[in-house]
């Protein structure tokens, strides 16, 4: 038997026991608090995480991170979501100076998200200042990520957005079908309603070169939102237009999302990519 199908094969293993974990667990779990003291910290902390994943409004992302810091100022796996989030360099460098410096104890699930958090802020520094980072970095920021993120998830499998993030890493390491598969698997039926799931689903459709199925999932996605002040329904169609090459529809749609917040760092790279493609057709004309 082939060395790389055993691989897959021991990793659906290991996700179909972490789904049999979560049956069990799912119903007996309260919020996981990340360290925070304070409730309203957890509050916004948790609403941070609903704002750009689900929505796809960052700026209102990063200021929903903030307060959380701002109601509890030893909450520092908050302090590092606002690094993730803020776009000014020096600001992200003194907090990762501030985390790495820190004597304030974390428990050890605790750690597993701001260990990832921090390798994070280390990548984005380094792209901010055009520092060339060893070429085994983005490995051991994967692997560390998939195996931090499973760990959490294993134990806490009602955190829908740590859940979202190891799906997200899943894709970069093994490719969208493993990633769609591990979606269906691991989230619970709440969790299927959640419209992250929802419009990762397309997206991992669109990738697998599936658009009428991607663009049938963004069609729910849409409706279930229903808020034409929402960014991200135009994020999704407007990356599932521009993988069909469908450029003026995917121009429209970013657009609009940009529109509607200029900070969408997917829309602004989507948008690039089409701009790309379309002077490529351009040139040839």
């Amino acid at each position: 038997m082939n060395i790389k199908y055993l691989s897959y094969l021991l990793f659906f293993i290991i996700l179909v026991s972490c789904q049999q974990k979560q049956e069990k667990l799912h119903t007996q779990q309260d919020v996981y608090r990340y360290g925070a003291k304070n409730d309203s910290a957890v509050f916004y902390f948790n609403k941070g995480w609903e704002l750009i994943l689900d929505y796809g409004q960052w700026t209102l992302s990063e200021k929903a991170f903030r307060k959380a810091v701002d109601f509890d100022s030893t909450f520092i796996v908050g302090k590092a979501l606002v690094g993730k989030n803020t776009t000014n360099l020096n600001e992200r460098i003194q907090i990762l100076n501030d985390i790495n410096s820190s004597q304030i104890k974390v428990s050890e699930d605790d750690h597993l998200i701001l260990e990832v958090t921090r390798i994070t802020l280390e990548l984005f520094n380094a792209r901010g200042k055009n520092v060339k980072l060893d070429e085994n970095f983005i490995s051991f920021f994967l692997t560390t990520a998939e195996k931090n993120y499973r760990t959490f998830i294993h134990k806490y499998p009602n955190e829908s957005y740590i859940k979202a993030e190891y799906i997200e890493v899943l894709n970069a390491i093994y490719g969208a079908k493993t990633a769609l598969d591990s979606l269906h698997i691991l989230t619970t039926p709440k969790q299927k309603k959640v419209p992250f799931f929802i419009s990762y689903a397309a997206t991992l459709e669109s990738d697998l070169g599936n658009f009428k199925k991607a663009l049938s999932i963004a069609d729910d996605f849409n409706n279930q939102i229903n808020d034409p002040g929402i960014p991200q329904p135009y994020v999704l169609y407007g990356s599932i237009y521009l993988k069909m090459d469908s450029l003026s529809l995917a121009t429209s749609n970013l657009d609009k999302a940009l529109q509607l917040d200029p900070n969408h760092i997917f829309a602004q790279r989507f948008k690039t990519q089409v701009n790309t493609k379309l002077k490529i057709i351009n040139s040839i004309d």
